[in-house]
């Protein structure tokens, strides 16, 4: 895959590279936060009883809508993520695998859910995605560990000192919501732009690439949010990471992507997906048509 890098930022220990790739804007769709907001799309839990790690979701429209992988969604009997990037066809009807990120509430807040304005930082991602990809082997389609999921929330609780009645990962981000605007508030998006490599000082925490520059723009903020929750807390590298070293790295994983092994499967939604895991990445590809929708790689 071709890129062109067009910008390198940093703040302390965070650094992002944006980046434009070869074939963008080639297919309409909007993202999941905005069709909720217009009503394109009504998500809801299962049944009255509900499902912990299933939602279902009802596409009114004529326009396909795109839910990325560790989108938060909140409402109903407990706010969850999103397990892995889809795209929904239109006038679908569907059931979608979500993991939960709320672990004290099983009641209903709502009747239906709304988008969060973050989305779950990486390493919770990327536990997500290796666990997924181990479940899609043994034939459990696409679902996580829940347990593990659970715990990691725990774990950023304890990392920024927070705390919450039922145990909220968005709680989290409200918490902290001063401080890591501050703390991102020098990072300004790229025009042209499509995709984004972020680094923990000299390691790639996770890189996302969208086929359209508007859903890029949307999902920008929120990348750096999700950053701000991994790296806020952390003291710069002895060896701080270099304008040349990002944009070397960055490059680095594009000229391996093409080559590296990459198991397919059906989507849930529309399109195909292909997962990849390396020593240092595990991710996904997903694709519609000859149309790259969404790449994600998360550092393991």
């Amino acid at each position: 895959m071709l890129v062109k890098i067009l910008d390198f930022q940093k703040n302390q220990a965070l650094g992002v590279v944006q980046f434009q790739t070869e074939l963008m804007n080639t297919f309409e769709y909007v993202s999941s936060t905005e069709a909720i907001k217009k009503n394109y799309v009504e998500v809801k839990e299962v049944s009255e009883g509900g499902s912990v790690n299933d939602l279902f979701v009802i596409n009114l429209s004529d326009k396909f809508i795109f839910f990325m992988d560790g989108d938060i969604l909140q409402g109903a009997k407990q706010n969850r993520v999103i397990n892995t990037s889809m795209l929904i066809a239109p006038n679908t009807k569907i059931n979608i695998p979500v993991s939960c990120v709320e672990a004290g509430r099983w009641r209903y807040s709502s009747s239906k859910f709304h988008s969060s304005e973050h989305i779950a930082p990486s390493k919770l991602r990327s536990e997500k995605a290796y666990h997924l990809k181990k479940n899609l082997e043994l034939g459990k389609l696409f679902y996580s560990a829940q347990n593990i999921l659970w715990s990691k929330v725990n774990d950023y609780e304890t990392m920024h000192g927070m705390s919450s009645k039922t145990s909220d990962l968005n709680s989290i981000y409200e918490g902290k919501r001063g401080e890591f605007d501050e703390y991102v508030k020098g990072f300004e998006i790229k025009p042209e732009a499509n995709g984004t490599a972020v680094f923990v000082k000299n390691k790639i925490l996770n890189i996302d690439v969208f086929n359209r520059e508007d859903i890029y723009s949307e999902y920008f903020p929120k990348i750096l949010q999700s950053a701000a929750m991994e790296t806020y807390h952390l003291k710069e590298s002895l060896q701080p990471l270099s304008e040349a070293e990002a944009k070397y790295k960055t490059n680095d994983f594009f000229d391996k992507y093409d080559n590296m092994e990459f198991s397919i499967h059906k989507s849930l939604g529309a399109g195909n997906e292909r997962r990849f895991e390396t020593k240092e990445f595990t991710g996904l590809e997903l694709m519609y048509e000859e149309h790259l929708i969404h790449l994600t790689s998360l550092g393991l």
